[in-house]
């Protein structure tokens, strides 16, 4: 045995069956469990030996649930948002630290300890700032109050302003991950492009434009990519600072899920749409690793002429 497993050409294979036993454990076998629960009509209210085949009736009715769609469609506008606003301040917080100058550690590390906090803290903390005589109000009020409007914004309780709320808060979060994927984008910049650049008389604008915005676009899909795949995901600040409400405006995909298999029971259901979830996020992450692909493909070619 141990004569057999010291071939060269059996021994590199080691790694290769550890990996996908792993794969196998891990993820295999909880996707074909969820996909044979979705083919079931089964509620926990009811013991699973009683639960008896259903065919695709759950994707039916997943489709045709108007919530479904309401949480999908406000979980991509959470996300979409949260996710321009947190790639323009990386973005122009990293152009502020890359160069050398005294105190860059200091702020860089400023700026990174958002992303250390845990989000269920962060929640917390952010559920104190916006009640209605919290300090964010106290802060907004000379300017609400100049312009005729009333001091005390419902931050949590107002439709409009609790979606906006979760949005700002992910945003304080999240942007220090843009901001550190945006300066190590910066920081490799080949600085005798700059400096040709600068003495055959090109301006700032034109050194930007010309020259470091075209190599950035690697770190920036690197970030939209990244980015995305985490902000559609959204479920501890739904959670912690309006619970899905008013009503269901800050209703999440993924807190929608939850309340139909936690709340509700519907198993068969919540698996289904898992399953419909997982085929259209999966379609998002294969668009966003081609973009990669292709983009470090460029890069490959323009350096390599």
């Amino acid at each position: 045995m141990a004569t057999w497993l010291g071939q060269e050409r059996v021994f590199r294979l080691i790694p290769f069956i550890m990996v996908e036993g792993v794969f196998l454990l891990l993820l295999a076998i909880p996707f074909i469990l969820t996909i044979y629960i979705s083919l079931l009509k089964w509620r926990a209210s009811r013991p699973f030996e009683r639960a008896y085949f259903h065919g695709l009736l759950n994707y039916v009715r997943v489709l045709g649930d108007e919530d479904f769609w309401w949480a999908v469609g406000r979980t991509f506008y959470f996300a979409g948002t949260a996710v321009l606003i947190e790639l323009i301040l990386g973005f122009l917080l990293a152009m502020l630290v890359y160069k050398q100058f005294n105190g860059r550690r200091l702020y860089i590390t400023i700026f990174l300890i958002p992303m250390m906090v845990v989000p269920v803290v962060a929640g917390y903390n952010f559920s104190m700032i916006y009640i209605d005589s919290g300090p964010l109000n106290q802060v907004l009020s000379p300017i609400t109050e100049a312009l005729g409007v009333n001091p005390r914004i419902r931050w949590l309780s107002h439709p409009i302003a609790a979606q906006w709320a979760i949005i700002l808060a992910d945003v304080w979060q999240w942007t220090s991950l843009t901001f550190l994927i945006f300066l190590s984008g910066f920081t490799a910049l080949p600085q005798q492009l700059t400096n040709a650049a600068r003495i055959l008389g090109a301006t700032r604008w034109q050194i930007f434009w010309r020259i470091h915005l075209p190599l950035l676009k690697p770190a920036i899909v690197i970030a939209v990519v990244i980015r995305s795949m985490e902000a559609l995901k959204l479920f501890d600040l739904s959670v912690l600072l309006t619970f899905g409400g008013p009503g269901t405006s800050t209703e999440t995909i993924a807190f929608f899920l939850w309340r139909q298999v936690w709340q509700f029971n519907k198993y068969s259901f919540g698996a289904a749409a898992s399953v419909l979830l997982l085929f259209m996020f999966a379609g998002l992450i294969f668009y966003g690793i081609h973009l990669l692909v292709r983009e470090r493909s460029i890069v490959e070619e323009e350096q390599g002429s």
